[in-house]
C-alpha cells in the first residue's frame, strides 16, 4: 500500500522525501522491520523535527498513530505543551537532565542541565553529569530526552547529545516507546509543540 510515492509524498530536489511521516508511522504500526527497509534513513530526530513543518493534517494522523490525542478542548498553545512537559519530565524521570529555572513563562522556563546560560557555555562538570544520566536512563527515557533536547534546539544537536546514543531508527523507536508504554506521552509532546 505504501511501496510509491502519493501525491500526498512530494520528493524534494535532492531526490529525498520529506512527507513520509505518515507511510513510516503506517508501516511502524504494523511492521517496524518493513518500515526500515522503506526508510532506511529516516532517524528519530528527523520524525521529531518533521513537526516543524507538518501540516494539521499530518498532524492530526501523527496523533492517531502515536495516540496522541487530545484530551481537554484547548489541547494547543503554550500551556498545554508546558503542562505536559512538565508531567512527561516527572512521569519519565527526566529531571536530572532538566532544569525549571530558566528565564519567562511557561516552558520556557524549562532547559537542559549542564550548560552555564549566563556564560553561554558548556559547563564541563555539569555536562559530564548530564551525560553519565542521560546514559544511566532506559532507551525509552533516552528518546524522549533526545525529543525534548531537538525540540528546544529547533535542530540536531551536538551540545547534549554528543557520545550519547540517540541515533535510533525512527521504526525500531516507535516500537521501542510503544513497547514502554511512553508512546502516547512522547506523541503528544511533539504534537502540542509551540516553538521554543
Amino acid at each position: 500500500m505504501y511501496d510509491k510515492l502519493s501525491s500526498m509524498e512530494p520528493e524534494d530536489s535532492d531526490g529525498t522525501n520529506d512527507r513520509i511521516v505518515v507511510p513510516l508511522l503506517a508501516l511502524s504500526a504494523s511492521d517496524s522491520g518493513r518500515a526500515k527497509e522503506r526508510f532506511p534513513e529516516y532517524r528519530l530526530t528527523r520524525l521529531v523535527l518533521a513537526r516543524l513543518d507538518m501540516t494539521d493534517s499530518e498532524a492530526a494522523v501523527f496523533a492517531d498513530f502515536t495516540d496522541a490525542t487530545p484530551y481537554w478542548p484547548n489541547f494547543f498553545g503554550v500551556t498545554p505543551f508546558y503542562d505536559h512537559l512538565r508531567a512527561s519530565i516527572e512521569r519519565f524521570a527526566l529531571a536530572p537532565l532538566f532544569a525549571n529555572d530558566g528565564p519567562g513563562r511557561h516552558h520556557h522556563t524549562i532547559r537542559p542541565r549542564g550548560y552555564d546560560y549566563y556564560a553561554d557555555a558548556v559547563d564541563p562538570t555539569g555536562m559530564e553529569r548530564w551525560r553519565a544520566d542521560y546514559r544511566e536512563m532506559t532507551p525509552a527515557q533516552q528518546m524522549l530526552a533526545a525529543s525534548i533536547i531537538w525540540l528546544y534546539r529547533g535542530k540536531k544537536d551536538n551540545c547534549w547529545l554528543r557520545r550519547v546514543p540517540c541515533t535510533w531508527h525512527a521504526a525500531d523507536a516507535i516500537e521501542e516507546m510503544r513497547r514502554r508504554d511512553v508512546l502516547a506521552s512522547w506523541g503528544r509532546l511533539v504534537l502540542l509543540y509551540p516553538g521554543w
